[in-house]
């Protein structure tokens, strides 16, 4: 997942990239990798074909998805740190509250694991698999609503690399109900990727929102058809519980299970938020770490309404997520528009 977390010293990135930034190493990454197999992104309508979809099927094999690291970790074992900017910007500023649970909640912090990813309501949840310069990375990501019935809602780091223009689209990849490198629904090949326009001007995390339109799986069944889909909202108060899901791959946790945090109520505000361009983001009790980054934050009555963005390396139990707003909601609706 993405954690920006100062840790009154330094961001923690738990599983996606995070704040300022994605890498101002991403730049070089880019252009050294090569863009083969890319994706439709940001203005330009997808074209994925049979062929290419059956390509990025049979790339993403059970060991592959296994091997599979969170892209931050991926950069941080070549020394290189996502959170760089968030720790210049992080120092000095002293939390200006100390978040907690409100009287008489029961809020659960530890990421339990989900019994059975395939059942109803839980297979709408998976793993996000993409190709980077570093290695196989993943996040987590969520089915939602849409009248093409091919969304899935993530974090923007998990997609593109801010303030760079820089699109993560090679065999990128949606994995409902994974499980232990299973891919029980199949795997559905991303044939459109955008993000807020916040995160692609100055990679703050309180925009750190992305949307992919995939394609057809191997059987030729449309996502939603094939696991369900959860709705979508925006412009809620902020002060609501919510159940966290996502599939954390970084230890204590090894990425094989999805795991959840339930009823789970907002904190407040990370003051690191007031720092960064728009909405102030939304604070919960969770234990998650890397790989959770994009996993879906669902409210009572079912809808996506947040998303795991990041953390701190001082405070393991918190997660923070971007508030989903007005570019939110304008972002999600061009996608919905795509075929």
């Amino acid at each position: 997942m993405t954690f920006p977390i100062p840790s009154r010293g330094g961001l923690r990135t738990g599983g996606g990239a995070p704040i300022g930034s994605i890498l101002a190493v991403v730049l070089a990454v880019v252009l050294a990798f090569g863009a083969g197999d890319a994706v439709a992104a940001g203005k330009r309508e997808a074209g994925g074909s049979a062929k290419a979809a059956r390509a990025v099927a049979e790339f993403w094999t059970p060991s592959r998805m296994k091997r599979a690291k969170p892209v931050e970790q991926l950069l941080r074992r070549h020394g290189v740190d996502p959170a760089a900017g968030g720790k210049q910007r992080a120092r000095g500023l002293a939390r200006a509250q100390v978040l907690s649970a409100p009287a008489g909640a029961t809020a659960s912090s530890s990421f339990d694991p989900v019994a059975d990813p395939t059942a109803p309501g839980a297979r709408v949840h998976g793993v996000v698999f993409f190709q980077f310069l570093f290695g196989l990375a993943r996040c987590s990501g969520t089915s939602v609503e849409a009248p093409n019935r091919s969304v899935v809602v993530t974090a923007a780091h998990c997609a593109h690399g801010g303030i760079f223009d820089i699109w993560f689209d090679r065999r990128w990849a949606f994995v409902p109900g994974y499980r232990a490198g299973q891919r029980p629904f199949g795997i559905f090949p991303a044939r459109w990727l955008g993000t807020t326009r916040e995160w692609r001007r100055s990679g703050s995390p309180n925009a750190d929102v992305a949307i992919a339109v995939v394609g057809r799986n191997e059987r030729g069944q449309r996502l939603a058809p094939a696991v369900g889909s959860v709705g979508i909202a925006w412009k809620r108060s902020p002060d609501q519980v919510f159940d966290v899901h996502g599939y954390p791959a970084e230890q204590p946790f090894n990425g094989r299970l999805q795991r959840s945090c339930a009823g789970t109520p907002y904190l407040g505000h990370d003051p690191l938020s007031f720092v960064f361009p728009g909405p102030l983001n939304v604070g919960v009790s969770c234990d998650v770490t890397a790989g959770a980054s994009g996993g879906g934050w669902t409210t009572a009555d079912g809808r996506l309404n947040s998303v795991t963005s990041y953390g701190y390396e001082d405070d393991r139990a918190t997660a923070f997520g971007p508030y989903f707003g007005a570019e939110v909601a304008r972002l999600y609706r061009r996608a919905a528009r795509v075929r």
